[in-house]
C-alpha cells in the first residue's frame, strides 16, 4: 500500500534495520566511558544479537538480487568500522590494552574478515550460523591484537556472554 513496489519495501526495511537497531544500539557503546575491549566486546555482541535477526537466506537473495542494496549494507558496514572501530583502536592502545599495530592494518584486517566471513555466501557454504561466525571471527581478531591485559579484560567480560 505504502510502497509502489517490493523493491522499494525491502530497501525501507534494511534502512530501517541499519539505523534503529544497529546504528541505534551501537552508539552508546561508543560513546561510553568503557575501556576499548568493553566497547570491542560491545559492539561484538550488538552484531551477534541484531545480524542473525536476518536470515542467511535473507541476505543471500538481497545480495544477489539487489546488488545496490548490498552495496548500501557493504558501505554501512566499512562506515562503522573506520570511523568508529579505529578511535576505539586508539584508545585501546592508550589505555595498553591493544598492541600498538599500525591502526590502518588492524582495520584492514577486520575489514577483510567481515567481508569475507561476515557473509550470506560464507555462512551458507559452510553451514556455520550468522551469530557463530561472528563470535569466532571476532575472537580470533581479538586474540591477534589484545595485549596481556586487554586479553584478561576480553576474557572475563566479553567472551562468557559470547556462548
Amino acid at each position: 500500500k505504502y510502497y509502489p513496489s517490493k523493491n522499494e519495501l525491502i530497501e525501507a526495511i534494511m534502512r530501517r534495520f541499519m539505523q534503529n537497531h544497529m546504528a541505534a544500539d551501537i552508539t552508546p557503546i561508543l560513546n561510553s566511558n568503557a575501556n576499548a575491549v568493553e566497547k570491542l566486546g560491545g559492539l561484538i555482541l550488538v552484531l551477534s544479537k541484531n545480524l542473525p535477526k536476518l536470515s542467511e537466506k535473507y541476505l543471500n537473495d538481497l545480495r544477489k538480487h539487489l546488488p545496490s542494496l548490498w552495496n548500501e549494507v557493504e558501505e554501512f558496514r566499512t562506515g562503522i568500522i573506520n570511523k568508529n572501530i579505529s578511535k576505539i583502536i586508539d584508545q585501546g592502545k592508550k589505555e595498553g590494552l591493544i598492541y600498538d599495530y599500525p591502526t590502518e592494518i588492524i582495520i584492514t584486517i577486520i575489514l577483510s574478515s567481515i567481508r569475507c566471513v561476515i557473509t550470506p555466501q560464507f555462512i551458507f557454504d559452510n553451514n556455520f550460523s550468522m551469530k557463530q561466525a561472528i563470535q569466532t571471527t571476532f575472537k580470533i581478531l581479538m586474540g591477534g591484537i589484545l595485549t596481556k591485559n586487554g586479553m584478561e579484560i576480553f576474557y572475563k567480560s566479553i567472551s562468557e556472554n559470547l556462548k
